[in-house]
């Protein structure tokens, strides 16, 4: 176990729950699907296809959690600290870069969701790279959990 899982858990940021591989599975189909729809409302709904590649990322991370019995509590910095996890605990599997790329993906979403003019800010060739990210990122996990790591 990693310094940064040992100290989630003490924290309690993350809690330990039964592994769930059907749930993991769900999740992984999930977000490939949100992955196609940002594709697609890429030019005409700019800040719901970023929110789709955006929950994608946290539903692949959220499906690699879930495997091995592991859930980020709610609240103020839970998609943070999913991102934290895919950091500490999948980067040998996905490129610092996406990861990176990730995080901004996650203030586009805050943006998309609470920010004032969103639209005139985010544009389809945004969109269409994060939904790149976001692909890799899935891929990756879902690779990582059919080898069952």
């Amino acid at each position: 176990m990693t310094e940064w899982l040992t100290e989630a858990l003490a924290l309690r940021t993350l809690e330990r729950v039964a592994p769930n591989m059907g749930a993991a599975g769900e999740r992984i189909n999930d977000a490939r699907r949100h992955i196609s729809s940002a594709r697609l409302l890429a030019e005409d709904d700019t800040t719901l296809a970023i929110a789709a590649c955006h929950d994608a990322i946290r539903k692949a991370i959220t499906a690699h959690l879930s495997a091995n019995g592991l859930r980020v509590r709610g609240g103020d910095g839970a998609h943070r600290l999913t991102l934290d996890y895919a950091r500490s605990e999948l980067s040998s599997f996905i490129a610092e870069t996406d990861l990176e790329d990730a995080d901004g993906i996650r203030r586009d979403r805050a943006l998309a969701e609470y920010g004032d003019f969103a639209s005139r800010q985010l544009d389809a060739r945004h969109v269409l790279e994060s939904a790149d990210v976001a692909e890799r990122i899935v891929s990756a996990i879902a690779s990582a959990l059919a080898r069952g790591t």
